[in-house]
């Protein structure tokens, strides 16, 4: 079992709050130094284990970060199914809903969203990392077929019109936290959402046909 170490004496650390309290870590080390400066061994000092108990428990660096993009795409499934239950229920306002989580997942957590889509810092063969992604994706491709179903479009047009939606909330998100330019001319948060929500109006008559 792990031990915590507390004033120079070490304790028995829960076995099954181990986790949580690295991943937790994680979270604090990535915000405060971001992903270039993490460290297996700073992510143990800072859930107050020794340096070998996230190795036991995630084998390395990036099986930890893994682990964490897992956990960040199943907090954005949840807040998508969130949205989307509150949203209105024609099929094009539960798009636009699943949209919205994404952009406020991606400006609420910068440092988990620019990880989701590292693929040199994450071991994408990872069931749990695939499922939770697959999961994330499969929601906005339900919302779509819906979209395309109503406005009477054919099962080919799914897969593009998918990509085509996916690219705008992402590509929005993306350069709301990675241009500089583009967020000062957009504003804050609540003005990126006012983007998205016009941007998804004009970009309807694509998807409805």
């Amino acid at each position: 079992m792990a031990k915590r170490e507390t004033s120079g004496v070490e304790t028995p650390y829960h076995h099954g709050a181990l986790r949580e309290a690295l991943l937790a870590a994680t979270e604090a080390l990535l915000d405060e130094a971001g992903l270039e400066k993490f460290t297996l061994r700073e992510c143990a000092r800072r859930a107050g284990v020794s340096h070998g108990a996230p190795a036991h428990h995630f084998g390395d660096a990036r099986g930890l970060l893994t682990a964490f993009a897992a956990q960040s795409f199943e907090q954005l499934g949840a807040r998508t199914s969130d949205y989307m239950a509150r949203a209105e229920k024609r099929p094009y306002e539960r798009l636009v809903a699943n949209g919205l989580a994404y952009l406020d997942h991606a400006l609420g957590n910068p440092h988990r969203f620019r990880l989701m889509f590292r693929s040199d810092r994450l071991d994408h063969t990872d069931p749990a990392l695939g499922r939770a992604a697959i999961a994330v994706y499969d929601q906005f491709e339900s919302c779509m077929r819906a979209v395309l179903g109503a406005a009477g479009r054919p099962d080919a047009d799914l897969g593009p019109c998918t990509a085509l939606a996916w690219s705008l909330v992402h590509g929005m998100a993306t350069l709301m936290l990675d241009n500089g330019m583009f967020a000062c001319r957009v504003g804050d948060h609540e003005a990126a959402r006012a983007m998205f929500l016009d941007l998804m109006r004009r970009s309807r008559p694509l998807f409805e046909g």
